[in-house]
């Protein structure tokens, strides 16, 4: 990803263009002119040279620690070692934030649902208007060399709502002359929403297409997390997307791993290994995690928490980490004043990560 990727941000700003080289690294690089080779990128890749990690890639290296794929891994597996590159191998686009859910460790800076929701409680927040820069995405991607181009992925959002990200892979199509033979378009979807039949034609011509579920556990505990989505809806629309979508889609369940669903990693492989284990011509649906960021990140675990998970996921926690009680405190809080606006109860949905909290007050309840 350090040679090869680049992440292109057009949502914090309703004008400028940040970029990145990987959608996990926390720190975005505002550009004004060469996306590809600035100064920044250059630094990190003669770090990454050296073989030195760069302490915002702590995801990928906190995976690795617990034998855990992770997307430099799986990057590597895909594409191989590629230095000196002209141009990126995997793009990741961000451009619109449109979307139809308030999932729980998400907010309004990408989600115009979470939007609305804050706005009906007249909660303040910080976060860009809704507005698609399609247009502006496409002007960037004409001025890349996309020669060495192979995996596109479109974050949103929710991509799968309206036409925006369907005009950004027709223009790909067209600028990518052998996509059909070695371009690989990935959808982050939040599995609500199903693809119209007009958009077949698109898919088409690529070599594959690759829907990246949103699923962060099962039933109630996924109703809590992806609200107000509904589980026997989303895996309705999923296993039919499977049998109904042209035969070059594949899938991937994408895992937000928080102090919610931690305790509970088994529930969600356990069911995609009976139900959804490959899609209709035998491929293997892939199973990825990636650490939640924000207040209800494993920083905030809790020392009896920490107590009762597996030794391999303790190994994910920073070094210096300690029990931060004025951080879960505040987390608490925030849970507590949701579960009132939504009239949910964290403490039934997830009764055993409830208790390990148990000790901590929570002020105004």
């Amino acid at each position: 990803m350090i040679h090869g990727g680049l992440q292109i941000n057009l949502k914090k700003d309703h004008n400028k263009v940040f970029v990145n080289q990987c959608c996990l690294r926390p720190d975005m690089i505002e550009v004004t002119d060469d996306l590809w080779n600035n100064q920044q990128f250059t630094k990190l890749r003669e770090k990454n040279n050296q073989n030195i990690w760069d302490s915002a890639c702590w995801t990928c290296q906190a995976n690795e620690k617990v034998n855990t794929p992770s997307l430099r891994t799986g990057t590597l597996e895909q594409f191989g070692v590629q230095t000196k590159l002209s141009g990126p191998v995997r793009l990741d686009l961000m451009f619109d934030i449109g979307c139809n859910l308030a999932c729980r460790t998400c907010g309004p800076q990408l989600s115009t649902y979470w939007q609305r929701h804050l706005k009906e409680h007249k909660i303040a927040f910080t976060a860009p208007r809704p507005v698609s820069r399609v247009d502006d995405m496409i002007d960037l991607l004409r001025t890349l060399d996309l020669s060495n181009l192979g995996l596109v992925v479109f974050c949103g959002g929710e991509t799968l709502l309206g036409n925006s990200y369907w005009q950004v892979a027709e223009e790909l199509a067209r600028l990518v002359p052998n996509a059909k033979e070695k371009l690989t378009v990935s959808f982050q979807t939040n599995g609500t929403q199903t693809i119209d039949k007009e958009y077949y034609s698109i898919i088409e011509k690529f070599h594959l297409v690759k829907l990246h579920i949103s699923l962060d556990g099962i039933k109630e505990r996924f109703n809590y997390l992806r609200w107000p989505a509904d589980w026997n809806q989303v895996t309705n629309n999923v296993l039919q997307s499977n049998q109904n979508l042209p035969v070059n889609v594949m899938f991937l369940i994408e895992e937000t791993v928080s102090i919610f669903n931690l305790y509970y990693q088994q529930e969600l492989a356990t069911w995609i290994n009976q139900n959804f284990k490959i899609n209709r011509l035998g491929d293997a649906v892939n199973h990825t995690r990636h650490m939640a960021e924000g207040i209800f990140g494993i920083h905030n675990l809790s020392n009896e928490y920490i107590r009762s998970i597996d030794s391999n996921f303790k190994k994910m926690l920073r070094p210096e980490f300690n029990e931060s009680s004025r951080g879960i405190e505040k987390m608490l809080e925030e849970i507590h004043k949701f579960d009132t606006l939504r009239n949910q109860d964290w403490t039934k949905v997830f009764p055993e990560v409830a208790e390990f909290y148990s000790k901590f007050a929570i002020s105004g309840k």
